[in-house]
């Protein structure tokens, strides 16, 4: 698929240039509120390619919102997704925009609400947009639970965030406009500026997709036999995102043979490395550690399974008996399984049983505990105790 897109995107170029050269190329281009705009090189391309338009009085309106049904349009035409006959939702039927939509929706590149509309007339935020592009780019497979060791490149979109990872995706492949600084604003409207920059950087983004025949960690190039069967080399930046078989991981983990897609930007580095191939030991610590947020580290796994519980309970202890209390055992509980002192690991247990019980009945846990101890001569004095003070309190209410 990338690879047509590219062909397409390249045949658009072409004929841009010679647009460019001929008498009509200042109609196309010579609107009066482009020139000079800090985004007037990417709205002038996209103009060119049949993208966008500009309004009957010879303006581009820049900072004007685009709506859900115009982005849609722009993202069709752009990366050359077949239109669509009919559109799955209740709001698109008989719209202009209707093949647009319909044909990114059956690609699972947009999404329309929970009511089953798509509200094409809705200004499109600068999350969405970005959620979109990350889809376009074939990187919607990146989950939240697979960037536990990403650091947010905006404070307003933490990882909490519905579209911090697209949002992250896009700022690594510098589809980001430079103007928005230190923040997002990821509920803001989008202007048509800002989607026309962002949808013509991620056209100079580049793909590959193949198989591994070769890695050079020394110089971080991946060698790969292309789906053309052509050989290709993939130059990795120095903060690439690596994934193998759906975890983190890094140059070190590629092996000959992998199916890897890469993503990249215009300068020819590869920001994102997906892999799969054959399951490795390192998957499989990997993903067990991923499974406990980090908690217990890809080492800690493997030296458990190895029964070195020793060597794996350092720097692990104080973590992992925090998540245990969020499980509901106490700290002296957490504390007992980590340092398997099983003999006190019971004795805690039937406290809280007895506390429990005592609760429920009303009488002190010590007297619960006492019976299940079967220490008879305790639970008679604190039976009689409960009694004496069942008695004072009846008394006292009397008065």
């Amino acid at each position: 698929m990338f690879r047509r897109l590219h062909m397409i995107l390249a045949m658009l170029a072409v004929m841009a240039m010679v647009a460019a050269a001929s008498p009509g190329a200042a109609a196309a281009t010579g609107l009066k509120d482009v020139p000079g705009h800090w985004a007037e090189e990417a709205i002038n391309t996209l103009l060119n390619m049949g993208v966008v338009q500009g309004y009957p009085d010879a303006s581009f309106k820049p900072e004007n919102p685009v709506t859900r049904a115009e982005f849609a349009k722009m993202v069709s035409l752009a990366f050359g997704y077949a239109p669509g006959a009919s559109s799955q939702f209740a709001d698109m039927a008989n719209t202009w925009a209707q093949p647009y939509v319909a044909g990114l929706a059956k690609a699972e590149v947009i999404n329309g609400y929970p009511d089953g509309t798509f509200r094409p007339s809705k200004g499109v935020t600068r999350a969405e947009a970005a959620a979109v592009l990350a889809r376009v780019a074939g990187l919607g497979v990146i989950k939240p639970e697979m960037t536990t060791d990403w650091a947010p490149g905006y404070r307003d979109v933490t990882a909490t965030h519905w579209a911090y990872v697209p949002v992250e995706v896009a700022r690594r492949l510098d589809v980001v406009p430079l103007h928005f600084g230190l923040v997002f604003e990821p509920d803001r409207a989008a202007t048509r500026a800002e989607t026309a920059y962002m949808v013509r950087a991620m056209a100079d983004a580049q793909f590959a997709r193949g198989q591994v025949t070769g890695v050079n960690k020394t110089d971080a190039i991946v060698n790969v036999k292309n789906v053309a069967g052509n050989a290709q080399v993939l130059q990795l930046a120095p903060d690439v995102v690596v994934y193998r078989n759906g975890v983190g991981a890094d140059i070190e983990s590629i092996k000959k043979n992998d199916n890897v897609y890469a993503v990249g930007d215009p300068y020819g580095q590869s920001r994102f490395l997906i892999a799969e191939g054959a399951v490795t030991k390192e998957d499989i610590t990997k993903k067990v550690s991923a499974l406990t947020d980090g908690i217990i580290t890809p080492e800690q796994v493997e030296a458990l399974s190895r029964g070195k519980w020793d060597e794996a309970r350092k720097g692990m202890s104080p973590a992992l008996a925090g998540r245990l209390v969020e499980m509901g055992l106490t700290d002296e509980e957490a504390e007992a399984l980590l340092t398997q002192d099983w003999a006190r690991l019971p004795a805690l247990g039937q406290t809280r049983l007895a506390e429990a019980l005592g609760s429920e009945l009303g009488v002190a846990p010590e007297l619960v505990e006492a019976l299940m101890a079967r220490d008879w001569s305790a639970a008679r004095n604190l039976a009689e105790l409960e009694a004496a003070e069942m008695l004072l309190s009846r008394f006292l209410q009397m008065q």
